[in-house]
């Protein structure tokens, strides 16, 4: 009878645990992923190791020429058999004095291909070198291998279409250049004449004479520009890269160029983002925040992005760079509104970098506006420690997560900066104590805040992706248990 009993009483506690077990074995994947990522979150390399394998969503952030890696450069620099100061750095179509030519087979090609990707990135930077500072050293490359990149723009985006494929990113937004249109100093003259008299009446009447200016004189140039854009994207895409990335672009103003430039630039970036089945789908102003024009023309730049949305109803989108500045590099009255003014005069739909805030005059009250408003910012981890030395508990990371402003993770110049996309989520966890869930959202917000014209689309297939990812990680799991068992 005691048998018995004691019999059951085992079923009976087997039947009651069972359930547990079950429910144990039978966790949704994301939540045993969730679990894994937990355990992870300092350690640097399994932390690699997963992020290389996670879908990522959207790079928003990212330069077409400062993407690419300088050994690339360096290949189609003596494909094309140009001519480089080896002191400087610098390339040129053809000779001059103090250059040597570059060919594929030259001797020392080693020593000269080590030395030229130092030049042209930030690898073995040396800051007792380079008195400017390390702002100044960053800038300075995009002229140093510009020659390099004439006639190859089909190629460098297949570059980034192939490490994007590589690092399982899905959507690229890529910044090109707005094409220059020759300065008119008439109009020019006049629009720095309204500036210094700090009237907005005469800007806006002078403005309005541009407009008119450039629609006799450049009518056709926005469908050109457009059609040509398509036709390297379509070009890029020849390679036949699996899982190539869907990729759109923005147009790019100077900011660090004369007023007329800069306002003929947007223009046509509002032009070009209006025309039929347009890949421009955005307009950004870029160049170093800090530089004597930028500064000085910064609230008139504004001014441009508020005169041309009115202009323009029909909503282009914009991502500005503002904030992209830090104490030492300007005065710090300075840093008091430039992410202000991009919100609330250029109507920014996205801020790119965004670094000081917390010096903005009524800051809190911006950060507020900018959760109601929707608008996230863009973070760019290994661009502002090089360029800024912002970084660890220095950047506003924490305060724009606390204000519940959304953050993407892009990439800024991953070919100078010698980065990835993987590394800079590896270092937003790392530094900022993320979870699974805070890192997913992050990479949600990539597709959810891109200009995409198919958002959906591309939400639906990251959503798919993420499944995918959970599910292979779980059978991951059960490989990585046993490295821990003697």
């Amino acid at each position: 009878m005691k048998n018995s009993l004691l019999y059951y009483a085992l079923i009976t506690l087997l039947y009651l645990l069972c359930p547990v077990v079950i429910s144990a074995q039978n966790e949704p994947d994301s939540v045993v992923v969730s679990k894994y990522f937990d355990s992870i979150s300092k350690d640097e390399n399994r932390l690699r190791q997963f992020f290389a394998q996670m879908p990522k969503g959207g790079d928003l952030h990212n330069h077409l020429t400062g993407s690419v890696y300088a050994e690339t450069y360096f290949r189609l620099a003596c494909q094309d058999s140009l001519w480089v100061n080896m002191s400087t750095g610098r390339l040129f179509p053809d000779s001059v004095p103090g250059a040597i030519q570059l060919k594929p087979n030259m001797n020392n090609l080693h020593n000269i291909r080590m030395t030229l990707i130092d030049k042209w990135s930030i690898r073995n930077f040396n800051p007792g070198k380079f008195p400017l500072g390390a702002d100044e050293y960053f800038f300075g490359t995009f002229g140093l291998f510009g020659a390099a990149t004439k006639s190859h723009y089909a190629e460098l985006l297949s570059e980034l279409r192939k490490r994007a494929a590589y690092e399982n990113v899905q959507y690229l937004e890529i910044m090109v250049s707005s094409p220059s249109l020759t300065v008119d100093t008439y109009y020019n003259e006049q629009l720095r004449s309204a500036m210094k008299s700090d009237s907005l009446s005469a800007f806006r009447l002078v403005l309005d004479s541009i407009c008119q200016n450039i629609e006799t004189n450049y009518r056709s140039l926005p469908d050109s520009v457009v059609k040509q854009v398509n036709v390297l994207d379509f070009l890029s895409l020849q390679s036949k890269i699996p899982n190539s990335p869907v990729c759109y672009y923005q147009f790019a103003a100077k900011r660090n160029a004369e007023p007329f430039s800069v306002f003929a630039q947007l223009y046509l970036g509002y032009k070009c983002c209006l025309q039929p089945n347009s890949k421009v789908v955005g307009v950004n102003i870029v160049s170093a925040e800090n530089g004597e024009t930028s500064i000085a023309d910064y609230k008139w730049h504004m001014e441009m992005f508020n005169y041309l949305d009115n202009k323009f109803t029909r909503g282009v989108k914009k991502s500005l760079h503002a904030g992209e500045l830090t104490l030492g590099l300007v005065e710090p009255e300075e840093m008091s509104n430039h992410i202000s003014q991009a919100v609330l005069t250029a109507h920014a739909n996205r801020i790119g970098h965004g670094v000081d805030i917390a010096f903005e005059t009524n800051s809190i009250d911006l950060l507020d506006s900018m959760k109601i408003r929707d608008i996230p910012v863009e973070i760019n981890l290994t661009s502002n420690e090089f360029i800024l030395g912002v970084k660890d508990d220095v950047h506003p990371f924490m305060l724009y997560r606390q204000a519940g402003v959304p953050m993407v993770i892009s990439t800024d110049d991953p070919g100078i900066l010698r980065t990835s996309l993987t590394q800079q989520y590896v270092l937003a966890t790392l530094r900022y104590g993320l979870c699974y869930s805070d890192i997913k959202k992050l990479v949600l917000n990539s597709i959810k805040y891109s200009f995409a014209p198919n958002i959906n689309e591309l939400m639906d297939k990251l959503n798919k992706e993420f499944t995918v990812f959970e599910k292979k990680w779980c059978r991951n799991l059960q490989i990585i248990n046993s490295w821990d068992k003697p």
